[in-house]
């Protein structure tokens, strides 16, 4: 925002941007502090003020809800009351939303606007659902099975009787807005309720709803999965070095920096471009468009996708990334960073069949982070679970591809060096089984630790009492985990993987404090 001639100007692309950056409160906050909240608001793309308004907390901004045209407060339903391709809109979605555009609110006209957005055959299902319709003009309507649930319409022409699941007042309180609005209109609707099917409603209200998600930039389910397809073999760009030493985490995401050389209207495309790709993640995966958390890790890895995409086809250069966002249509650049992906998953799947015990389902010997890293990669859409991380999230540039390959190296130097001591994953399948043990707590460090105390007293290796409660290491175990820890001549990922292991079964000792 700037002021000149004593007048607010409104910085769209400024203002998405800090919002793209603020989280939760902080949205609110950078809205209704803005000098023309109502401007800014209608400023902003409906599907940019839903995702805003999910990240606050739609009940926490009832004043945002109540400043949105009829077309973004109609977006809101769209995105919000249809969970699934199967199911038919959800009434309490439908009644909350029209419940936050009434109280944030103090202009009934607007308001109203916004109630009569909604596609009819969308209001005559939700009321259809709720209410028992009596016509006093054709009938001695019998006595209500609850009086205190049914009332008649101000017009007095209809005896309403509530039978549905949702709040009796709040399906009351949408009867009196449609009266207050327009009578005429309400009673049709409600005498339509009568006779309508549910399923033919819900059918049109969805072929609606449908089309104009496709307007907005949401695709179809089949046309979102066709970005996580398996791309074409491309030419690789040339690089000098891929290793974690030889790559930097980028100032900024290559995406982000793209859209900064843009302006006008490439800048516009790019930005649809980027959208559409977001809401095909967003559909792809089923995620509930509800649900703050979801949407947001799902955005969030989404941009990072395109991101590492961008910089794979432009080298990293963010004048060619620029160039790319514009020519390159947005699935290609989707597309090439998940076979980037899809290629470290095959690889960690091959890892993790190795690692595993025969009557193991999912678990493998790797202690973490390592065990982590290979589970997230063999996901059906493959996830970088970054060491100290609590969860995973998608591979976003080079030098993270790099941190993935330096990582799975020193998962197969300790499938190696296990395999080198005998401790393989059919023997400690064996081994399991005697001791009772399951899959799941037979890792490298058990088996290590058990091998060392076995050939310490001089017995045969056991896993009998590996999982008991911790307890300080016999004398001469650090020597002797020493001693078999040499038996093979590492190279880095090697020498990594003692020194993990070493690490497991050693700990460093705790410095005193100064």
């Amino acid at each position: 925002m700037s002021e000149g001639n004593g007048s607010a100007v409104l910085d769209p692309r400024g203002v998405r941007r800090a919002l793209q950056n603020a989280r939760g409160k902080q949205k609110l906050a950078l809205i209704l502090d803005a000098p023309n909240p109502e401007q800014l608001v209608a400023a902003l793309p409906p599907e940019e003020l839903y995702f805003t308004l999910l990240d606050i907390g739609p009940d926490d901004a009832p004043e945002l809800v109540s400043m949105a045209s009829p077309e973004q407060f109609r977006h809101f339903v769209d995105m919000s009351a249809w969970r699934g391709s199967d199911e038919g809109p959800r009434t309490p979605q439908v009644l909350r939303w029209l419940r936050l555009a009434r109280e944030g609110g103090a202009d009934p006209g607007k308001f109203r606007q916004q109630l009569w957005s909604l596609d009819i055959e969308l209001l005559a299902l939700v009321l259809r659902r709720e209410l028992r319709v009596h016509d006093l003009t054709e009938e001695e309507p019998p006595p209500p099975h609850n009086p205190g649930m049914a009332y008649y319409t101000s017009d007095r022409r209809f005896l309403l009787e509530f039978t549905g699941s949702g709040e009796y007042a709040a399906v009351r309180q949408l009867i009196e807005d449609l009266y207050a609005d327009d009578p005429f209109g309400a009673g049709r609707l409600i005498e339509s309720i009568r006779w309508e099917v549910p399923t033919e409603l819900e059918e049109s209200a969805r072929r609606w709803r449908d089309g104009r998600l496709r307007d907005a930039g949401v695709p179809e389910l089949e046309e979102a999965a066709s970005f996580y397809a398996r791309p074409a073999a491309r030419k690789a760009q040339p690089q000098e070095a891929t290793s974690v030493q030889a790559l930097s985490v980028p100032p900024q995401p290559v995406l982000e920096a793209a859209l900064d050389l843009l302006g006008g209207e490439e800048l516009d495309r790019a930005e649809e471009s980027v959208v559409y790709a977001a809401n095909a993640a967003l559909v792809a995966n089923r995620i509930e468009l509800d649900d703050a958390d979801e949407v947001r890790e799902e955005l969030r890895d989404a941009r990072a996708t395109l991101s590492l995409g961008l910089e794979l086809l432009s080298g990293g250069d963010p004048s060619r990334a620029a160039r790319t966002l514009v020519d390159t249509p947005i699935r290609t650049v989707f597309q090439t960073a998940m076979g980037e992906a899809y290629r470290l998953q095959t690889r960690a799947r091959s890892i993790a069949a190795q690692a595993r015990l025969p009557q193991a389902q999912t678990a493998t010997t790797l202690d973490e982070p390592l065990e982590s890293v290979v589970q997230a990669l063999s996901r059906q859409r493959p996830m970088f679970h970054e060491p100290g991380q609590r969860r995973p999230h998608a591979l976003a540039s080079r030098f993270e591809i790099a941190r993935v390959e330096s990582l799975l190296d020193e998962a197969e130097a300790t499938i190696g060096l296990l395999a080198s001591l005998g401790l393989t994953p059919v023997e400690l399948g064996r081994k399991a089984e005697e001791a009772g043990l399951g899959p799941a707590v037979v890792k490298g460090s058990v088996a290590l630790r058990s091998l060392v105390e076995s050939q310490l007293r001089g017995e045969a290796f056991s896993l009998r009492g590996a999982t008991d409660e911790p307890r300080e290491n016999p004398p001469a175990f650090a020597q002797k985990l020493d001693e078999l820890l040499r038996v093979q001549a590492a190279d880095d990922a090697g020498r990594r993987a003692r020194q993990r292991l070493r690490a497991l079964l050693v700990p460093a000792p705790v410095q005193p404090k100064a």
